[in-house]
């Protein structure tokens, strides 16, 4: 019995040591450490996020984006519904003390679905691709310079003090494209659908040609005179390079000079088609004349084939060469992520290739007819997805509008059932496609360009999808046409959101950052907040050079123009105050109980107060 005893008080004994063990341990490993940092003992925390951080997780322009039953890798701050209705109109800011309401006019039809122009872009677009992100480390700013980076908590010149902490800034790596991949590794880019739609249709085989010749043959010093319906009638080549060469001429003279030798070269073969129309003897024809005339040999389906050559008269088409190795070297920066977007998406990836037909990743780039950003979203259609106002144009944020892009596209796919259908109504619009299978009873991409007829589907329309496939097999081939291919690494940036309105241009002085490296970064920033004119409202998703987050929020902390004071917003037609609460981020009902009385609906020409640093 007492051996027995003994037995119970050793485990009991045993049992205690180990309990005052684990309570030293405890003690040694999260209070006493907690204790020293308080006494300023200890090492710093880093204040580096933890991890980089893909798209997935990370909202580019401040605004959720909106979420796809096809994009079930994207998390659920990274969407939100596209905007239908009333709320697809935008609102906008301006200036304190009243914003304006920026509304953006169509340059279009009614909304059918029509995004961008067949290249229209590419031809209007002539600026730079490099920007200040490749250039020097930003000096310090004149005056009062940067703060310093190991800045934990100052107080900032409205009386409050601001902490930095980890989660304010987080870091975004984009993935590295397929496209930059293969180059380096020598090899061609993994074809992920194999699909028959994706290989040239029978009847299409010259139209393909002439734009792959166009994007890897000739380039901006050249243009190819040509039949506007059958491609493969080239009349001339016109050689402009001595033209750009002369460096006495001015910018004007040169494309004054331009247009003078290409319309006297297009009068020179008006004549020959005036002459063989008239049915002039073989015998009376001069060598250049007969091989024109053989050239039309082809055309068995028109008796007045001269004649008709003479109405649709003689297209002049300028070569994308260079322009097509610029795009291939830009998209290094977006492709990769781009691509990640479409494969959440459930989208093939090869429809990326849409971009060099677009505007060859100029992020610049805008049309004629006001179609704007890399994927030349027309305002009409852009409002309908993406945010539109005086704060920000998000058709020109690569990452947004695509996802605007694969929404249009997969609602284009879901209504005509083929992808060569959806790629051709993203320029011609969902209806029109949908007209031309009812009129032609055929779902064969060849034969409704060949077939179908309307004013609304004239060339640019006509080649859009031929357009694609000589550019995917361009982009995917570039080491064959171009040499070996260079390019731009994947972007690296921190994503932040400031709890103060600020003006860009002084923050980023303040913070020891060229304004170009953050206006790059940020492309979708209206033209007002872009040169401080207009301020940037609280909460919203700012992009800044990896490394000055902190630096950044403390700039912001310390401008004298940053405020904490609510703006003052004039209502105009058509918004709602759920409308205005998502233009500045912050929560509706935060707007209602900063002004007293106003209830939950807004009057045309009422101003209202907008809390700042409030947001949803």
């Amino acid at each position: 019995m007492t051996s027995r005893s003994g037995r119970e008080h050793s485990i009991i004994n045993g049992l205690l040591v180990i309990c005052l063990v684990a309570g030293f341990a405890c003690f040694v490993l999260f209070v006493l450490p907690d204790q020293l940092k308080k006494a300023g003992a200890g090492p710093e925390k880093s204040h580096r996020p933890k991890k980089p951080a893909g798209l997935s997780a990370i909202i580019p322009i401040g605004e959720e984006i909106s979420r796809s039953p096809y994009a079930d890798e994207y998390s659920s701050r990274a969407h939100a519904r596209p905007p239908e209705g009333d709320a697809a109109r935008e609102a906008g800011l301006s200036k304190e003390p009243v914003g304006r309401f920026a509304r953006t006019e169509d340059a279009a039809a009614p909304y059918d679905g029509v995004a961008g122009g067949a290249g229209a872009a590419v031809d209007d677009a002539d600026s730079e691709y490099a920007g200040p992100l490749a250039s020097e480390a930003a000096k310090s700013a004149p005056g009062r310079g940067p703060i310093e980076e190991g800045t934990d908590i100052l107080a900032d010149e409205l009386g409050k003090a601001i902490v930095l902490t980890e989660s304010e800034t987080e870091l975004v790596v984009h993935a590295e494209s397929s496209l930059a991949f293969s180059a380096a590794h020598n090899r061609k880019p993994y074809r992920i659908t194999r699909a028959s739609w994706l290989e040239t249709p029978d009847g299409l085989e010259t139209d393909v040609a002439f734009w792959h010749d166009i994007y890897s043959k000739y380039d901006r010093n050249e243009v190819v005179l040509h039949h506007p319906r059958h491609l493969g009638i080239v009349y001339a080549v016109v050689t402009l390079s001595d033209i750009e060469a002369d460096l006495r001429l001015t910018a004007a003279e040169r494309s004054r000079i331009r247009d003078n030798r290409v319309n006297a070269k297009r009068n020179e073969y008006t004549g020959i088609l005036k002459k063989l129309a008239s049915g002039a003897p073989e015998r009376s024809l001069t060598r250049e004349e007969i091989r024109i005339k053989r050239m039309f040999d082809s055309i068995d389906d028109e008796p007045n084939k001269f004649r008709r050559a003479l109405e649709d008269g003689i297209r002049s088409q300028t070569g994308q060469r260079d322009k097509f190795v610029a795009g291939l070297k830009h998209s290094g920066r977006y492709l990769g992520e781009i691509e990640k977007i479409f494969d959440a998406y459930a989208m093939p990836r090869e429809i990326t290739r849409l971009i060099f037909v677009e505007s060859m990743f100029n992020l610049k780039a805008v049309s004629k007819t006001g179609a704007s950003g890399i994927w030349q979203f027309m305002p009409g259609t852009g409002k309908l997805y993406l945010r539109m106002n005086d704060i920000v144009d998000e058709r020109n944020d690569p990452i947004a509008s695509t996802h605007a892009a694969a929404k249009l596209l997969r609602r284009n796919y879901d209504s005509l059932g083929t992808w060569p259908l959806a790629i051709n109504a993203y320029n011609a619009g969902r209806g029109r496609l949908e007209q031309a299978v009812a009129r032609t009873g055929t779902t064969e991409i060849a034969r409704i360009i060949k077939e179908f007829s309307h004013p609304g589907y004239g060339f640019a329309s006509r080649n859009f999808f031929p357009e694609f496939l000589a550019a995917l097999d361009v982009a995917e081939n570039a080491e064959k046409y171009f040499g070996r291919m260079e390019h731009d690494p994947p972007l690296r940036y921190e994503v932040l959101r400031t709890s103060l309105t600020i003006l860009i241009p002084e923050v980023a002085q303040l913070a020891g950052l060229k304004l170009e490296e953050v206006l790059e970064l940020n492309p979708a920033l209206g033209q007002g907040v872009a040169s401080g004119a207009d301020p940037l409202p609280a909460g919203f998703a700012l992009r800044v050079p990896e490394g000055r987050g902190r630096s950044f929020l403390a700039a912001a902390a310390r401008a004298p123009s940053s405020s904490s004071r609510p703006l003052k917003h004039l209502v105009r037609r058509g918004e709602t105050l759920q409308e205005i609460a998502r233009t500045y981020g912050v929560e509706p009902r935060a707007i209602v109980e900063a002004n007293d009385g106003m209830g939950w609906r807004v009057r045309i020409g009422q101003t209202i107060l907008v809390p700042v640093g409030r947001r949803r």
